[in-house]
């Protein structure tokens, strides 16, 4: 396990292989608040051609 307490920490994983990725929320304020890079936010779109590669 690894503590990340701020900043950005991406995930990698090469083509073939599986990726579990588990994220904890703690604290008295519990709110999600990230940001996409746009150059990368065509990845979030599941059904378009570039997506699936």
């Amino acid at each position: 396990a690894v503590l990340v307490p701020r900043g950005y920490h991406p995930v990698g994983v090469p083509a073939g292989y599986d990726c579990y990725y588990l994220n904890v929320m703690a604290g008295p304020i519990r709110e999600w608040r990230f940001t996409l890079d746009t150059d990368h936010e065509w990845l979030m779109d599941w059904n378009s051609n570039a997506a699936r590669g």
